[in-house]
């Protein structure tokens, strides 16, 4: 009975530790007039690319990953939050890929003039993979 709860056990670690992102994306990112950028810089594991925050012709406004290298890992989030400590923060959506350029379209509820720092979060083990300061 032991050995059951075992595998069991083992078997539901395995499937929360799912990779979440697609290895590489390259959508096409909307046109539009930069408001705010910034660098991807590494916490845990190392990232690099760009979160750039545009607005098109129509006034929609987009969070643009750009040229983003990141490691995997499992529910990995982009977060907008005053700090690299994520408390508070809005969450943009889960993250797309870990290499490659991509967009999330922001609704008026995302403040990212407050939340001025683009974080990507791996929720299940609340482990920030790296991050981008808006300026």
């Amino acid at each position: 009975m032991k050995k059951i709860i075992y595998l069991l056990s083992l078997s539901l670690l395995l499937i929360s530790c799912k990779k979440s992102a697609l290895d590489n994306l390259n959508e096409q990112v909307p046109n539009g007039t930069v408001l705010f950028s910034g660098n991807f810089v590494s916490n845990s594991h190392p990232t690099s690319g760009s979160a750039i925050i545009k607005k098109d012709a129509t006034g929609k406004t987009f969070l643009v990953i750009q040229n983003l290298n990141s490691d995997n890992g499992p529910d990995l989030r982009i977060w907008l939050s005053p700090n690299t400590s994520a408390t508070p923060y809005q969450e943009v959506g889960l993250l797309k890929a870990i290499n490659g350029d991509f967009s999330y379209e922001l609704d008026s509820t995302i403040d990212y003039t407050t939340n001025n720092r683009v974080l990507i979060w791996c929720e299940d083990f609340s482990v920030l993979f790296g991050h981008a300061v808006l300026k």
